[in-house]
């Protein structure tokens, strides 16, 4: 833990919600969410979101590979398929985040739109700041 916060930013972002999947995509999410640790001592929360096959063991291997020696929550919550951004919805709004930091699996505009992106839908529905990584 670092220090008391001495920047305006530390304090608008004291807890941040980082949904992930088991794959390397959500690697620079964990290390922004690390950063954001290490800088300003906020409480991070990994999120994995578990749609058919669980791969809670490789999440986990994930977290503690890229986000170092932080300290964390790891929670793992179930859903049907095609819900995913409804839980991270679910999951901001019960806990009150002031930040979720999301990774983008490439897709833009109607394209997004289309493929049901879990980024852009809880960027639209989000009550709270969302940082979308590209």
């Amino acid at each position: 833990m670092v220090d008391e916060p001495a920047y305006k930013i530390a304090y608008r972002f004291r807890k941040i919600l980082v949904p992930i999947t088991p794959d390397e995509r959500s690697r620079d999410a964990v290390e922004v969410a690390a950063d954001f640790y290490r800088r300003y001592g906020s409480h991070i929360v990994f999120l994995y979101v578990v749609e058919g096959d669980d791969k809670s063991k490789e999440v986990d291997e994930l977290v503690k590979r890229y986000a170092g020696d932080i300290a964390y929550e790891l929670k793992i919550k179930r859903a049907g398929e095609g819900e995913t951004a409804a839980s991270v919805i679910v999951e901001e709004a019960k806990n009150f985040y002031d930040l979720v930091i999301l990774e983008s699996r490439g897709y833009t505009g109607a394209e997004a739109l289309l493929h049901r992106s879990t980024s852009v839908a809880v960027a639209l529905a989000a009550p709270t700041s969302v940082l979308i990584l590209r």
